[in-house]
């Protein structure tokens, strides 16, 4: 079946719907989508759907191979395996991917299934008249040899593709049904409505032209939906007089007997083999992308330099008052800087994969708890060396009192949380954008609220803070992991008496655990930092999880 109705009429909007993922928003659907089959009629489910949207959504550094192969764990248990990869060849050599099955689809993901409905949004959008004739085809050509329904959007197609239709489903503007029937019928149809098809003339152009308005000429447009208004109301009509029909023929009673309840859909996988398939997916991806690892070293490398020429020079020799500013500033960046890099990194990554995560989700594939796992085991060791690295050359470029271990474990410790703070973010967004929408500014606040200000111990406190900010301060990773790098600093640090500021919290300073009580530190320890950190990522993983099942 073919959809067709011009650019606004709803055929994403319906596919969707019939898919049963439309997105989160006001729009709402009820009633029933039920599959008949030879022997019953029964309720859709979303495993026996195969959706193909419009937009290209597919994991990074995979080869057609491979996303088959996961494609194949997913869907069939072992002793099912042997006939789906003899469908899978059958599949491959009639759509000419031999040559192709080692090559990485960056963004692309390809797959072949055995669901009985096939949803296609605009399939053949960017090709060609050719290309579009022979995709439609292959689409016809597997539906009729596996028995299944396919049904297609489509956007001004030529006569060569309208003629492969087996039915059309025509809409107006505003999602009105104008038509559902036979292709070939449809001409006749309009004709006995006033409405003469021209001769020789592509039909499918005839029917869009039908139910379009002109916007541009006013006059114009009200004639235009006045017809479209009479066409739905004979589409009313025609349809109340064929279910009126059917039911007479069939009888109410028979009708409701055919209909099985739902079925309920069987994982092929355990958990734990659903968690170690993603894992290794996972880990593919992330090894493969040796240019932006590549890329992710060398600005740890130059960040790490950029920090000691700016800091270092007052870090060199023996440890003085005067270096305690730029010993806080320093620890300070270096822990904004990698909070804002695993966040940026998470969000971005999850708004790429979610269109992907969402389809594979409906097909009944996994759970949000599943891929939550495994991108917690795949990325977050990943990001941590990272960070690591970045600590090892700070340290070796810096005079830092820090050890490097204490050094690397906070920043290490910083950017798990904030990639746990991505993971939760991206959970509860509906999109990339507004996931970054969402994250930067919660980042900036925790970056805020976070910082420690060298005016003193008065300064850093919580007493004049609303309640809210409060909580959110409570809340902030860059809080935590300041004070434990500063704690793992000062305590015990001996200052020389040269160089004293003249004023400030700093002026009276003689040790590094006097500048401790100075900003407000004196009762705390790096390993206290550290828990709370670990105890954030915690909580945020929760909420990652939770919101897997409530806004999904």
């Amino acid at each position: 079946m073919g959809i067709l109705g011009p650019s606004g009429s709803g055929k994403s909007t319906f596919l969707r719907t019939l898919a049963g993922i439309l997105p989160s928003s006001s729009l709402t659907s009820t009633g029933d989508v039920k599959l008949k089959q030879s022997t019953e009629t029964r309720h859709l489910e979303l495993a026996d759907v195969a959706f193909l949207a419009q937009e290209d959504s597919f994991f990074s550094m995979l080869t057609v191979q491979e996303i088959l192969d996961d494609e194949e764990q997913f869907q069939f248990k072992s002793s099912f395996r042997k006939t789906a990869e003899e469908n899978r060849r059958k599949v491959i050599n009639a759509l000419g991917l031999n040559k192709l099955l080692n090559r990485r689809v960056g963004d692309r993901r390809v797959g072949g299934t055995t669901n009985q409905v096939i949803l296609a949004d605009e399939p053949t959008t960017g090709l060609d008249a050719s290309q579009a004739q022979k995709v439609v085809r292959k689409i016809a050509d597997i539906a009729k040899t596996k028995g299944i329904t396919a049904i297609l959007a489509l956007h001004a197609p030529r006569g060569s593709v309208y003629d492969l239709l087996d039915d059309v489903f025509l809409l107006a503007p505003n999602g009105l049904p104008i038509f559902i029937g036979p292709a070939s019928s449809a001409c006749a149809y309009f004709e006995r409505l006033g409405h003469l098809c021209p001769p020789n003339s592509n039909i499918a152009e005839f029917l869009i032209d039908l139910v379009s308005v002109d916007t541009e000429d006013h006059e114009q447009a009200s004639a235009d939906q006045a017809r479209i208004l009479e066409l739905a109301a004979a589409f009313r009509k025609e349809e109340a007089r064929r279910q009126a029909k059917e039911k007479r023929e069939s009888g109410e009673e028979g009708a409701e007997a055919c209909v099985t309840k739902h079925r309920t859909s069987r994982r092929r996988l355990s958990f734990l083999k659903r968690v170690a398939v993603l894992i290794k997916r996972s880990f593919r991806q992330n090894f493969r992308d040796t240019a932006v690892n590549g890329l992710r070293l060398g600005a740890c490398g130059i960040l790490s330099f950029i920090f000691s020429a700016i800091f270092g020079e007052n870090l060199k020799g023996e440890p003085t008052a005067k270096s305690v500013a730029d010993r806080t500033a320093l620890l300070s960046y270096a822990v904004i800087n990698m909070a804002m890099m695993s966040l940026m990194k998470t969000l971005d990554l999850f708004g790429k994969e979610k269109p992907v995560v969402m389809r594979e989700r409906m097909r009944g594939h996994y759970g949000g708890t599943e891929y939550l796992i495994a991108k917690v085991i795949a990325e977050v060791p990943l990001d941590a060396s990272f960070s690591i690295a970045f600590a090892t050359l700070l340290k070796s470029s810096t005079n830092l009192n820090v050890p490097t271990t204490r050094l690397a474990a906070t920043l290490g410790m910083t950017t798990i949380c904030t990639d746990l703070l991505g993971f939760a973010v991206g959970s509860i967004s509906s999109t990339s954008e507004a996931a970054l929408a969402v994250g930067t500014p919660l980042m900036i606040i925790y970056m805020v609220l976070g910082i420690i200000n060298p005016a003193g111990a008065t300064k850093n406190g919580n007493d004049s803070l609303p309640w809210f900010l409060k909580l959110l301060k409570y809340a902030s990773p860059i809080r935590w992991a300041i004070e434990s790098l500063c704690c793992a600093e000062f305590r015990g640090l001996k200052l020389s008496r040269k160089g004293r500021p003249s004023m400030g919290a700093l002026a009276l300073v003689n040790s590094g655990d006097q500048v401790l009580e100075a900003l407000g530190l004196g009762d705390k320890e790096w390993i206290g930092g550290i828990t709370k950190l670990a105890k954030l990522g915690g909580i945020e993983l929760l909420i990652s999880i939770g919101a897997q099942y409530i806004f999904q």
